[in-house]
C-alpha cells in the first residue's frame, strides 16, 4: 500500500494509539482490563507505527527481557487495512531494530492454534508464515485459554565458526609423493590492460587433497556423486571424539573408544557426522612427518562397522585417510557402500565440543565428482556469561 510509513513513536503517542487501534478489533482486543494493562505497558517500551498521511494504522510494541532477546509486547493493525501488508512492514523494520540492538532472537505470545478461534488462527499462522517457530504451550491465565509461545532467530551472532579446513598450497601433504597442488599467476596487475587491474590465477591438483570429501562414487561404482550429495546431508549435528592422548602413528580407533564416549555423552545419534581427533594435524605443516610413508592413526574396520549401525551420515579424521595404505581400505568399503561420505584431513578438530556442535561441508560441486575439495566449517554455540 503506497503512503505509508513505519517509524519509532513517542511512548505517549504509543498509549493512544494502542488504545484507537485496539477499539477496531475486539475479536482480539475486547477484555477492557487487559486493554488498559497494555496501554499503560507502553510507556516504557519501544513502540514502532505504521503512519498514512498522518494517521496512524497499526503498531508494534517490543521489549526486552532478557540480554540478545527481544519479545512483541502487543502488534495491531486497524481493521480497514488488514490484508495489505501492513503487518509484515512493522514485523521487518521491528526485526531490523532487534538486529541492531544485538538481539538473536524474537519471540511472541499468542492463543494456540488448537483453540481453533477464527481470528486468533490469522494471527498464529502470520506468524508461522513469518519464519516464527513454536516452542510450547501453556494455560498461562486461564484453564480455557491455551497460549503458544514462538521464536524467530533473526541472526547467527549466538554462533561460533570455526575453521576446520588446512589451506591449500604447493607445499601441502597428500597421499601421493609431492603435493601436486598447483596455483599460478596468469595475468597480474601490471600486465593487466583494463582501467581496472586484474590478477587472474589459476589451479591445478588432484581432487582428493587437502580437507576434502569422497563421495560414495569414490569406490562404489554408481554411488552417489559429489554433485548429486543432497544438500541437508553437509549441514548436520556433529561429534567429536577425541583419542589424541593414546593415538600413534599406528593405532586405529576402536569400538572400545566409541563406547567410551557414548558411556559418557550417550548414544551417537541417527544422522550425526563423527569426527576423530588423533592430534596428527599437528604435522600439517612438515608434510614428511604428516605422510609418514602412509602411516598414520586410522580407524578399525570394526569400528566403522558400529557406527553404521548409528546410521550416522559420515565420518571425518585429522590424517590423510581413516585407512592406511596397507589395510585393503575396509573403512571406504563399508561406509561409501552405506551411501555415507568421508572428510580426511580434518585441521583443528580439538577446537568443536564432544557434543551439541553443527558442520557445514561445502565440497566445490564438480559434475560425476567422486572427491572434492571442502570448506569446513564447525558451528558451536556460544556460552551465556
Amino acid at each position: 500500500m503506497n503512503g505509508i510509513t513505519v517509524q519509532l513513536i513517542d511512548p505517549m503517542l504509543a498509549k493512544e494509539a494502542c488504545r484507537t487501534i485496539a477499539a477496531t478489533l475486539p475479536e482480539w482486543f475486547g477484555i477492557p482490563e487487559a486493554n488498559k494493562r497494555y496501554e499503560q505497558g507502553m510507556l516504557d517500551r519501544v513502540s514502532f507505527a505504521a503512519v498514512l498521511d498522518v494517521n496512524i494504522i497499526g503498531m508494534i510494541t517490543l521489549e526486552f527481557p532478557y540480554a540478545n532477546n527481544a519479545n512483541i509486547y502487543w502488534m495491531g493493525v486497524k481493521k480497514p487495512f488488514h490484508g495489505k501488508q501492513i503487518g509484515t512492514k512493522l514485523l521487518q523494520i521491528a526485526e531490523n531494530y532487534c538486529q541492531e540492538q544485538g538481539c538473536f532472537s524474537l519471540t511472541v505470545e499468542t492463543l494456540s492454534s488448537k483453540q481453533n478461534d477464527e481470528n486468533y488462527l490469522k494471527t498464529y499462522h502470520f506468524y508461522k508464515q513469518a519464519g516464527f517457530k513454536p516452542l510450547f504451550e501453556m494455560n498461562t491465565y486461564d484453564p480455557h485459554n491455551l497460549m503458544v509461545y514462538m521464536q524467530k532467530t533473526l541472526n547467527l551472532n549466538e554462533f561460533h565458526f570455526i575453521d576446520l579446513t588446512h589451506t591449500l598450497s604447493s607445499d601441502i601433504p597428500q597421499w601421493h609423493d609431492g603435493c601436486g597442488f598447483q596455483h599460478k599467476i596468469d595475468l597480474d596487475y601490471a600486465d593487466c590492460t583494463t582501467d581496472v587491474k586484474f590478477r587472474t590465477q589459476s589451479i591445478q591438483m588432484p581432487a582428493g587433497v587437502g580437507t576434502h570429501m569422497d563421495a560414495p562414487a569414490h569406490c562404489i561404482s554408481n554411488g552417489v556423486t559429489i554433485s548429486d550429495t543432497p544438500i541437508q546431508s553437509l549441514i548436520v549435528p556433529c561429534r567429536m571424539i577425541d583419542v589424541s592422548d593414546k593415538a600413534h602413528a599406528t593405532y586405529q580407533v576402536s569400538v572400545e573408544d566409541i563406547k567410551l564416549f557414548e558411556n559418557q555423552y550417550g548414544l551417537i545419534p541417527k544422522g550425526t557426522f563423527v569426527i576423530f581427533y588423533t592430534g596428527w594435524d599437528k604435522w600439517w605443516n612438515e608434510p614428511l612427518k604428516y605422510r609418514n610413508e602412509l602411516v598414520f592413526p586410522s580407524i578399525s574396520k570394526q569400528a566403522a562397522e558400529i557406527l553404521i549401525e548409528r546410521d550416522i551420515i559420515g565420518i571425518g579424521i585429522d590424517t590423510l585417510s581413516p585407512d592406511t595404505a596397507s589395510s585393503g581400505f575396509p573403512v571406504h568399503q563399508i561406509m561409501l557402500s552405506a551411501n555415507k561420505y568421508i572428510i580426511e584431513n580434518i585441521a583443528h578438530a580439538n577446537k568443536l565440543n564432544a557434543t551439541g556442535d553443527f558442520i557445514i561441508a561445502l565440497p566445490i560441486k564438480i559434475k560425476n565428482g567422486t572427491e572434492a575439495p571442502i570448506r569446513l566449517i564447525g558451528i558451536q554455540r556460544k556460552l551465556n556469561k
